[in-house]
């Protein structure tokens, strides 16, 4: 049976918490380019930028019946 130290080594653990914490630093970062892309895109692609109400607003009204209403 595998027995553990008593005394960790304390290097070992160091290593390991400084890539967790890099890992865990490159996904934040990775989350924040993500939403800024997709923010960026997002302003790039509509046409008006003055929010999804407006945007509804202006459509013909036989549109505005067959658009499902998910959250209305």
């Amino acid at each position: 049976m595998h027995r553990l130290h008593p005394y960790p080594d304390v290097q070992v653990m160091f290593r390991r918490l400084l890539i967790a914490t890099l890992i865990g630093l490159l996904a934040a970062l990775a989350v924040a380019l993500f939403a800024t892309l997709w923010w960026f895109w997002k302003r790039c692609c509509s046409v008006m930028t003055a929010g999804a109400v407006n945007a509804a607003q202006s459509l013909p009204a036989w549109r505005r019946l067959v658009t499902p209403r998910w959250a209305a």
